[in-house]
Formats: C-alpha cells, sequence, structure tokens
C-alpha cells in the first residue's frame, strides 16, 4: 500500500459531526490502496466522546500517532474523554483565544505534532501528506512538513478559512496574519480539497494564483454500512421528528419549537401524536423555550448518543430536521448532518437559507422547505408532513441522489486526488534534471 499521513486534531473518540468525514475517509482509504497513517491529539476535553467512530478505524491498515499523554482511563483500559458542555461564556472564550492564538486555538499543538510527524515519515516511508482543517494549524503543520520533507501536500477545507463566521479578527493585524497564513499553505498546496462550490470559489477569488485545477469538490456524506441496522429502536405512537446534532454558532431550536407550538394552538389535537426529539447538545438558554411554549409533553431530549444510536433513532424517525441560521456567510454551509440525513433515506424538513445546503436539497424530492425564522412557515410544513403521514403518503426520496454522498464512493475520489497528486510530482522530478529527490527512508 501507499502511505499517508493525515494531520487532523480531531479524531475519534472525539465524536460530533466534524470528526467523522476524516474517519470515514480513514476507515475507506484501504480500499483504495492507501495506508493511513493518523497524527492527532490525545484528547482530554471535548464536546462529546465516541468510542464506536474509534472502532470503525480500526480496520487492521490505520496506524494512529497521539502528541500528549492520556491521563484518564476507564476500568477496561479504553481512552475516556472528559466531556464539557458549553454555556454562554463560549463565544466570548473563543474571541480571547483568537486574539492571542493564531491562527486558531491549537496554535500550540503545532511544535508536538511536527516533533511526532518528523518520527513518523522518517520510520514509515511517507508519500503524501493531507490535512483537514479547521483547525488550520493542520495546515500550518502540512506546510511545515512539505518545506521539510519535500512532500506533496493535499488540503481539506471541512470549512472556510478567512471567511468562517465562527473566526474573530480583533484587529485589522490579525486578520493580514491570517491572510498570510493561508496564502503560505496554500502556495504548499499540490491539491485543494473543498467540501462544496461556495468554499472553492472564495478561495479562487483572494488566491487568484491557485488555478481551477488545483481544486476538488468532495462533498460531506453517509456511511451506507451505518444504516444496515436490523434492530430499530421502538417508538411511541406519535410521529417523531428529530434532530440530530449539537446547538451552537449558527444552530438554533428557537424557530422550530415556536413553530410547534403554533402548530399545537392552532390542531390541539395534535399534541399527543407528535414528538421531536433532539440528539446532541441543548443549552440551557434553549431549554427554558421549552416550558415557554408549554412543549414538555412533545420534546423529548436525549443528550449526545454515539453515532451508531443515533443512526437508529434516525432510522426509527418518520422526518428529520434540520437548519442553518441566517448569518453573512450562511450560503457556505454544507452542514455533515444533512448528508447523514440523505443515508437515512427520510423526509426531511429544512429550515435554511439560500445557498449549498439548500441547493443539495433541491433533488432530494423527500423534503419541505422554510426560511429558518419563519415558525409560521415551519408550523405549516409539520401539520402538512403529519397529515401525510397519517394518510401514508408519505414522499420519497430520490435515490440516485442519496447515492451520490456514499462516503466509500466519496473516498475513492479522495484516493484518486492522491494518486494523480504523486503521478504529477513523480514527473515534475523526472522533468527536472540532476534535481536531488530525498530518500525518506534515511531522512
Amino acid at each position: 500500500m501507499k502511505k499517508v499521513l493525515i494531520i487532523s486534531y480531531y479524531f475519534p473518540p472525539m465524536g460530533m459531526g466534524g470528526v467523522q468525514r476524516t474517519a470515514k475517509f480513514v476507515k475507506y482509504l484501504p480500499d483504495y490502496g492507501w495506508k493511513p497513517f493518523v497524527l492527532t491529539v490525545a484528547p482530554k476535553q471535548y464536546l462529546a466522546s465516541d468510542e464506536c467512530l474509534l472502532r470503525d478505524v480500526d480496520n487492521g491498515h490505520t496506524r494512529i500517532f497521539r502528541t500528549g499523554v492520556i491521563i484518564t482511563k476507564e476500568g477496561n483500559g479504553r481512552t475516556k474523554v472528559v466531556e464539557f458542555k458549553t454555556d454562554n461564556r463560549r463565544k466570548f472564550l473563543s474571541h480571547v483565544l483568537q486574539a492571542f492564538l493564531i491562527p486558531d486555538s491549537k496554535a500550540l499543538w503545532k511544535r508536538k505534532a511536527l516533533e511526532l510527524a518528523a518520527k513518523i515519515i522518517r520510520g514509515n516511508n511517507i508519500e503524501l501528506v493531507y490535512a483537514t482543517a479547521p483547525p488550520y494549524t493542520d495546515f500550518l503543520i502540512a506546510k511545515e512538513l512539505k518545506k521539510t520533507f519535500g512532500l506533496p501536500v493535499v488540503l481539506d477545507y471541512r470549512d472556510s478559512w478567512i471567511d468562517c463566521p465562527n473566526n474573530f479578527y480583533a484587529t485589522p493585524l490579525h486578520k493580514n496574519i491570517h491572510v498570510k497564513m493561508e496564502t503560505s499553505a496554500l502556495k504548499a498546496a499540490n491539491k485543494v480539497v473543498t467540501i462544496n462550490s461556495r468554499i472553492k470559489e472564495l478561495i479562487r477569488e483572494k488566491y487568484p494564483f491557485k488555478a481551477e485545477e488545483d481544486f476538488v469538490i468532495i462533498p460531506q456524506g453517509f456511511d451506507s454500512e451505518d444504516f444496515n441496522v436490523k434492530d430499530w429502536l421502538a417508538k411511541k405512537n406519535k410521529m417523531r421528528f428529530t434532530y440530530a446534532g449539537s446547538f451552537m454558532n449558527y444552530y438554533s431550536p428557537k424557530y422550530f419549537l415556536e413553530g410547534l407550538s403554533l402548530l399545537f394552538k392552532a390542531r390541539p389535537e395534535l399534541k399527543d401524536k407528535i414528538e421531536a426529539s433532539f440528539l446532541g447538545s441543548f443549552p440551557n438558554e434553549y431549554k427554558s423555550l421549552i416550558d415557554e411554549y408549554r412543549l414538555s409533553e412533545a420534546v423529548n431530549l436525549l443528550g449526545y448518543v454515539e453515532h451508531s444510536e443515533c443512526v437508529k433513532y434516525e432510522l426509527s424517525s418518520d422526518v428529520l430536521w434540520m437548519m442553518i441560521n441566517k448569518t453573512e456567510r450562511s450560503d457556505l454551509h454544507s452542514t455533515g448532518k444533512l448528508y447523514e440525513y440523505f443515508g437515512a433515506g427520510k423526509p426531511i424538513l429544512a429550515c435554511v437559507p439560500d445557498g449549498v445546503a439548500k441547493k443539495s436539497l433541491m433533488n432530494y424530492n423527500a423534503v419541505k422547505i422554510c426560511e429558518p425564522d419563519d415558525s409560521g412557515a415551519i408550523a405549516k410544513a409539520i401539520g402538512e408532513y403529519y397529515d401525510l403521514y397519517t394518510s401514508g403518503k408519505m414522499p420519497v426520496p430520490d435515490k440516485d441522489v442519496i447515492n451520490k454522498y456514499d462516503r466509500q464512493k466519496l473516498t475513492g475520489k479522495l484516493a484518486g486526488v492522491f494518486e494523480d497528486v504523486l503521478i504529477k510530482t513523480q514527473t515534475d522530478e523526472t522533468a527536472v534534471p540532476g534535481e536531488d529527490k530525498i530518500n525518506l527512508a534515511h531522512t
């Protein structure tokens, strides 16, 4: 097998959606002749733990290297991630950290990561470096490794850098430093992967030295193996709407809850016939809305569950709900949960503004779309779905649309990117007479 070093700060047993893309690539890359060597961190605190995702990458072909020491262990010896909850201070603390740590709060990881990466490269004859961000520190690590070892680099944008709405620039100088860092990372990149076309367009606008052929779009997706579930979860004699994900940044349940309340006021007979289940972090500031709208009998808060359990809930639901708040850059977001919903093959209620997520939904067929802050439209859509449900006329999604987002197929596309980069690199080397070549085994 060819050997790729994968730089990913977020990796199982950390949980949540941002981890899944990399974990699934790692799972399936060996099917395409690539052995992954993962460089990550020994997790101490994160929003959620997900041991099932860690089992997913234990395929006998992957080697995982972690910086730091895992201090806390359960009796069975497995890594235990200490969970912590978000609160109203999270954004303030994030802004403080971003003012002092550039490009992000993982900047201090860079030195340790580079030291361990050098050992991995020297000991395993690595042929290519792949880095995924955020955190953007991962890109800077890849850039330094190319400078030191001459290895080709592929960068994967799971979100935009400069235009990401989560980023805070304390001064124009801070933003200029970020631009210079991104410029240097892109100049080092042999290929750039983005999750959607809008992120690619923004990069090309800001950095025209990157040509169209330097980019490949590999969207978010779902693992079809995850949905081969036989023991579905039993549910009450109610129609179930489910949201899988945490409420933070540009996600909020406010208008959905308000819409559900409006529906119950208009059609009180539905109060004991519809339930709304939420899987993931549900901040206290939103829990008060449940009481305010008198929805305690209809709302089911389950907290974070491992991905395998999340899939069971999705498959045992009648409609899957998603939302993206309107922000300055909401057009960029193609949230991972949308493509997981595709994998479940269920009708979707999508409360999204114009952008890439809405475009992805247009041909799905089994979808109702409304503005994220239009509680009246949300109430109407929930009621319409209930009527379809009781009449046995729920819409059926387009299987061709679903199949485009299968993680195994998407990993094949990534492996193709790796192959193209290696071939081009080797061609460029042979085209320069007398150029010294690095023997990685003896570097």
